[in-house]
């Protein structure tokens, strides 16, 4: 972009890897994390890119020690799935090269692109979402050959082993979703509940593959937007959310979907995929958990088992154990999920947290 050339050193602009007409795509062999955008939606004769690309380049670098790389756009092919398919390849390439991949713009449903891309990768996948949505259906359809969770669950081989909404709001969620939900031992967790203690959601992206983000979660006024909900995450607390991603060591790629238009949306893009950058080099390394880590272990009883945890002295972060048995857990390696401290402190009081009752579940199936 030409406005490059006049900015100040210290900032992205200056600092990214970025693909050029001129110099084509740049080297990835030490990148750490890509950026790639979705075929743009004329907004005033101004494309989606070249908004939030100005206003991501102006900001400052953080204290960095890592390579990002700015793909550019990702053209659009002639048929939906065209894209999924460019997606999906894009996705994977990047993966083999542990690359941390940042989707940014088009419809929410290219996060079945991303999770394709990762399905093949690895046995099994751990997708979160941030919508005020569950995207299984419509109304009156609970399983919709239109949604892409639709697709994700039903794929054959199915490689989906969890998935997490964080900010579903009530009145847009039907109870048969809700019940599906619970049947497939699923998570959801309300825009009310995160946003009292939006820190409860720091385990949940730890243990994410895949995040997909509807920004229309995020509130219209926080973005400008006369066609937005007007409640919704605001605009400090997506930006937290977004730096629990990227220090998210399991996290691979991250996508940014149903962008409105607005000179406020595109500043909070910016600042979004600055928090995921900020997030990332702060990442300490500890996937997988280990108990061969450095570790204090804390034994709670309970009435008829006993709940172990186990706390990091490099982090201080907390995991909780599940049991051997079921299909997802390798015989001979203790499986680790993350949890925070109030579930060891709850646990002390006799409550088992629920994630842990549904991760047991799932591995009995």
């Amino acid at each position: 972009m030409a406005h490059n050339q006049i900015l100040p050193n210290q900032v992205l602009g200056t600092n990214l890897r970025i693909h050029t007409q001129k110099d084509g795509v740049p080297e990835l062999t030490d990148v750490s994390v890509a950026m790639v955008s979705l075929e743009p939606r004329l907004v005033k004769g101004e494309p989606l890119h070249l908004r939030f690309r100005e206003q991501f380049y102006q900001l400052f670098t953080g204290n960095w020690d890592f390579i990002c790389a700015d793909l550019g756009v990702l053209a659009s092919g002639d048929h939906p799935n065209d894209t999924l398919f460019a997606l999906k390849s894009l996705v994977k390439e990047l993966y083999q090269r542990n690359i941390l991949t940042i989707i940014v713009g088009g419809e929410q449903e290219n996060t079945l692109g991303m999770f394709r891309g990762l399905s093949g990768m690895n046995a099994y996948v751990n997708l979160t979402s941030i919508d005020a949505h569950l995207d299984f259906g419509e109304p009156g359809v609970l399983i919709s050959d239109d949604s892409y969770m639709s697709k994700i669950i039903i794929d054959k081989p199915n490689n989906l082993k969890q998935f997490t909404n964080l900010g579903y709001q009530s009145y847009y969620v039907s109870q048969e979703e809700l019940d599906l939900m619970e049947k497939l031992f699923f998570d959801a967790y309300r825009l009310g509940d995160i946003s009292a203690d939006i820190h409860e959601s720091e385990p949940i992206l730890r243990d994410t593959d895949i995040l997909s983000v509807d920004l229309s979660s995020v509130k219209a006024s926080e973005l400008d937007n006369p066609k937005g909900l007007p409640n919704g995450f605001d605009g400090a607390q997506i930006c937290k959310l977004m730096r629990y991603a990227g220090l998210s060591d399991r996290l691979s790629v991250l996508g940014i979907f149903n962008i409105s238009d607005s000179q406020r949306t595109d500043q909070l893009l910016a600042q979004m995929i600055w928090y995921v950058l900020e997030g990332y080099c702060h990442r300490v390394n500890e996937y997988p958990f280990s108990t061969h880590e450095v570790c204090t272990k804390f034994v709670v009883p309970q009435e008829q088992t006993e709940l172990i945890f186990y706390r990091s002295e490099k982090s201080k972060r907390w995991w909780i154990e599940v049991p051997k048995e079921g299909k997802h857990n390798n015989n001979d390696q203790v499986t680790l999920l993350p949890c925070a401290e109030k579930d060891y402190r709850l646990a002390q009081k006799g409550e088992i947290p629920s994630r842990w009752w549904k991760s047991v579940k799932r591995s009995m199936h």
